[in-house]
C-alpha cells in the first residue's frame, strides 16, 4: 500500500517524529533519518529496520572542506514531503548583518536544514525545539529563523505554536510539564509568506485543565524493584522535609524557594546581589523570624543512624520549593509523600500530584511520593508516547534511557501540530487521530 506521504526525520534521536508520522491515521513513510548520537541509532534502528540512517547531516551538507552544491544534497536526499527536524539551536552570528540571513546562521546546524530545504523543497516543515529559542533573549535568532524560512520560500507565521502534551487530554496528551517550540511551515504560494497567527491556539484546548491529569494507569503500583527505590541519603532528605511541611505551625507555607541556609534574622546581601535573589534573601529571614522556636529546633533533628543533620545535606538539599498550595490549603494532613517530588539542582521541588515535570536528559529522574520511587524506564517511555520495545531490544542501561527520552520529541505533540498543518493545507493526513480534541478539526 501507497504511504499518503514521505518524510526525513533529521536529528532524529529515538524516533519520536517516526513514530507520530508512521502512525496508521497519519500513513508517512520515512525515507531517510539523520542521527548522530551511537546509542540513539542503535534504538532507532531497532524500531525501523528498514528505514536508512545517516550519521551526521554534514555528509549531506558537506563536501570535503566546502558546503556542498545543491545539486550535491539533492542527490544524497530521497525526494519528501514532510521535512522533520528536533534541531539543536546554536547561537546565531550577529555580525556580518549586511551578509544576509542565510550567512548569518552558517555554521549552525539551523543552516545544514535550510541548505536541505533548498536543494529538496519538500511541502511541508515541522521543526522542534526549547521554548527559549523563542523567548526574550532570543529575538534575534527568532527573527533570523523566520526570514530564513520565508525566503526559502515557504509561509510561517509570525508566532509559533508552544506546546507542551499535559495541555492536551487523552489520546494525544500526557500528565508531563514539555513546553516545546514548534515551527511549522509550508511552501508558499509567492504571495503570503508571512501568516500572523500561529496555527495553533493558545491554549490549543480551551476547555481541557491539565489539573485533570491523573497519575493513574502512567505509573505502575507494583514494585518494580530496588533499582528505582531512593537511596538512604534521598530518603534522609525527604524524611527531614516532610517532617518541616507537617510541622511549620502555619496553614501557609511560602511559595518562594526556601533557603535553609540562609536562615537569619538579619539576611545577608551581598553588595553586587541581583534584585530576585534579595528578594528571596529577605523572604528567608522573615519566614525565619515568625517560625524561629520550630525551625531551630527541627534543625538539630537528626534523620539517619549516622546523627545527620539538615546542616549536613548538601547545599542543593537544604533548598526546598513547595507547589502545592491547591492540594493542602492548610495544614491538615500535609505531606510531601502524597506528592511529586523532583530532586532539581536548585533545590528539592514538591508538586500536586498531577502532571510530572519535563523529563530530562540528565539524571532528574520525577520520584513518585505516594511510591517512595523514581519513574521506570517504562513509565517515562510511556509519558513520551514512544515504544519501550526498542530500548529493551537495544539491552540499553537505564541512564542512557532516561537520558534518550529526556533529548526526546513527544509523540502526541507532533501528532497534534502535523494534523494541524495538514489540515492548513486542506490534507486530511490524520484525520481522526485529534477528532473531537482541536476545535476546527
Amino acid at each position: 500500500m501507497a504511504p499518503n506521504f514521505t518524510f526525513i526525520d533529521l536529528f532524529a534521536g529515538v524516533g519520536g517524529f517516526h513514530h507520530a508520522l508512521s502512525h496508521p491515521a497519519f500513513g508517512g513513510e520515512c525515507v531517510l533519518a539523520v542521527e548522530i548520537d551511537d546509542q540513539c541509532k542503535i534504538v532507532y534502528q531497532s524500531a525501523f529496520p528498514g528505514t536508512a540512517i545517516k550519521g551526521d547531516i554534514r555528509s549531506i551538507t558537506r563536501t570535503n572542506d566546502r558546503d556542498a552544491t545543491p545539486e550535491e544534497i539533492a542527490s544524497r536526499v530521497p525526494d519528501h514531503d514532510v521535512l522533520c527536524a528536533g534541531f539543536p539551536c546554536q547561537p546565531f552570528s550577529k555580525s556580518g548583518a549586511q551578509h544576509g540571513t542565510r550567512d548569518q546562521t552558517r555554521g549552525t546546524l539551523f543552516f545544514d536544514i535550510m541548505e536541505i530545504v533548498r536543494a529538496k523543497r519538500p511541502r511541508f516543515l515541522i521543526l522542534e525545539n526549547v521554548p527559549n529559542l523563542v523567548g526574550p533573549n532570543h529575538r534575534d535568532t527568532w527573527r533570523l529563523i523566520k526570514d530564513n524560512i520565508r525566503e526559502a520560500g515557504y509561509s510561517v507565521a509570525d508566532e509559533p505554536v508552544v506546546l507542551s502534551p499535559h495541555r492536551l487530554p487523552r489520546p494525544l496528551g500526557a500528565p508531563q510539564v514539555r513546553e516545546r517550540v514548534f515551527i511549522l511551515a509550508h511552501l508558499s504560494d509567492g504571495e503570503n509568506p508571512r501568516e500572523p497567527a500561529p496555527l495553533l491556539p493558545k491554549p490549543p484546548v480551551p476547555d481541557w485543565r491539565p489539573d485533570r491529569w491523573t497519575l493513574a494507569g502512567w505509573v505502575d503500583e507494583e514494585d518494580p524493584g530496588t533499582a528505582y527505590q531512593l537511596r538512604p541519603a534521598e530518603e534522609a532528605w525527604l524524611a527531614a522535609w516532610d517532617a518541616f511541611v507537617r510541622g511549620v505551625e502555619s496553614d501557609y507555607l511560602p511559595g518562594f524557594p526556601i533557603w535553609e541556609h540562609e536562615w537569619k534574622l538579619e539576611p545577608e546581601i551581598p553588595a553586587d546581589c541581583p534584585p530576585w535573589k534579595e528578594d528571596f534573601l529577605r523572604k528567608n529571614s522573615a519566614f525565619y523570624a515568625q517560625n524561629r522556636r520550630f525551625l531551630e529546633g527541627w534543625r538539630k533533628e537528626t534523620w539517619d543512624s549516622a546523627g545527620t543533620r539538615v546542616q549536613d545535606f548538601p547545599l542543593s538539599r537544604r533548598k526546598f520549593e513547595w507547589q502545592a498550595r491547591a492540594v493542602y490549603p492548610t495544614r491538615v494532613g500535609r505531606t510531601i509523600w502524597s506528592l511529586l517530588i523532583h530532586l532539581r539542582p536548585s533545590g528539592i521541588r514538591v508538586k500536586p500530584p498531577t502532571y510530572f515535570p519535563a523529563l530530562v536528559a540528565i539524571t532528574q529522574t520525577p520520584i513518585v511520593g505516594a511510591l517512595k520511587r523514581r519513574i521506570t524506564p517504562q513509565e517515562a517511555s510511556l509519558l513520551q508516547g514512544i515504544p519501550f520495545e526498542p530500548f529493551q531490544d537495544a539491552n540499553m542501561a537505564d541512564s542512557d534511557i532516561y537520558r534518550q527520552l529526556g533529548n526526546a520529541v513527544n509523540v502526541g505533540a507532533v501528532q497534534l501540530v502535523s494534523r494541524v498543518l495538514f489540515a492548513h493545507a486542506d490534507l486530511d493526513w490524520g484525520d481522526g487521530i485529534t477528532e473531537g480534541t482541536v476545535p476546527g478539526l
